[in-house]
């Protein structure tokens, strides 16, 4: 007993010393005017740290929205030199994991000296479909958002925001959220909006993967799709294929739904051409 007591006792004397010692601290501190200033500017140059980190970590956020940017104008302009061809295969998969109706369209295209796309089909057999039907916003997805994500000409229809870095295929990469201001109109279906991520090389900033769907859905229904750009030509990457493979959720079924799309024979043209679209 007596030997608890004492060590009570001892633990007591070591808590009023502490204290003691704190109080003693802070009143040299104060009594000392250089120590007590540098102490107060020591606290507010850790402030300043944590803000400028901070005004550092927008900046560099900023500077990656609009390389990007950039790099893509480049990219979108140096396309309209160039033809080239994609073959695009659409499934429905039945309950026992086998297709069930394929629609296939195969095309060879160039952009206009605006950037519009031109399609000449070259091989379209009619659709086995019977539970899905290819709505003019299929097509119009195939060659718009699921090429290229969003327009650029709509870039003021969008906000851009640097999500964070990661590695892909072994490849740092910088990952930014895409979506429009405003949510998109199902009565104006014709107005198609990527609504995802974009996936650029950390030294060229070129996108080399977009991941996302299509808004507005309205009545209809359109899957998640992944599109790759690893067709290196020159300093720029090109598209090579987009894939898909969802569940589309209507009132009444549920219709499982694959994308499998290949660009490929990229050729640059000879000599100077304006290419223009005839109403």
């Amino acid at each position: 007993m007596n030997h608890i007591y004492r060590l009570r006792v001892i633990a007591l004397c070591l808590s009023i010393s502490c204290l003691a010692s704190t109080a003693l601290s802070q009143a040299v501190s104060r009594d000392n005017p250089l120590l007590y200033r540098d102490q107060r500017m020591d606290t507010a140059l850790n402030a300043h740290d944590a803000s400028t980190t901070r005004s550092s970590s927008s900046a560099s956020s900023e500077l990656i929205i609009q390389s990007f940017i950039v790099a893509e104008s480049k990219f979108r302009d140096t396309l309209k030199n160039f033809s080239f061809k994609r073959d695009v295969l659409l499934q429905t998969i039945g309950p026992d994991g086998a297709v069930s109706g394929e629609y296939i369209r195969n095309s060879v295209f160039v952009l206009s000296d605006r950037g519009q796309r031109i399609e000449r089909v070259t091989f379209h057999p009619k659709p086995t479909m019977k539970g899905l039907t290819i709505t003019r916003e299929d097509v119009l997805d195939l060659a718009g958002s699921q090429l290229f994500g969003l327009e650029l000409t709509e870039l003021s229809s969008y906000n851009l925001s640097y999500l964070e870095e990661r590695q892909l295929n072994n490849r740092r990469v910088f990952v930014l959220a895409i979506n429009p201001k405003q949510t998109p109109d199902p009565y104006h279906m014709q107005l198609r909006f990527f609504v995802g991520q974009v996936w650029l090389d950390a030294e060229t900033f070129q996108p080399i993967r977009l991941e996302g769907v299509t808004e507005p859905q309205g009545k209809q229904r359109f899957p998640k799709f992944t599109t790759d750009r690893n067709l290196a030509m020159g300093d720029l990457i090109f598209p090579s294929t987009t894939v898909a493979d969802d569940v589309l959720h209507f009132p009444k079924r549920d219709v499982h739904y694959r994308i499998s799309v290949r660009y490929y024979d990229f050729k640059r043209f000879a000599s100077q051409v304006n290419i223009v679209e005839l109403q």
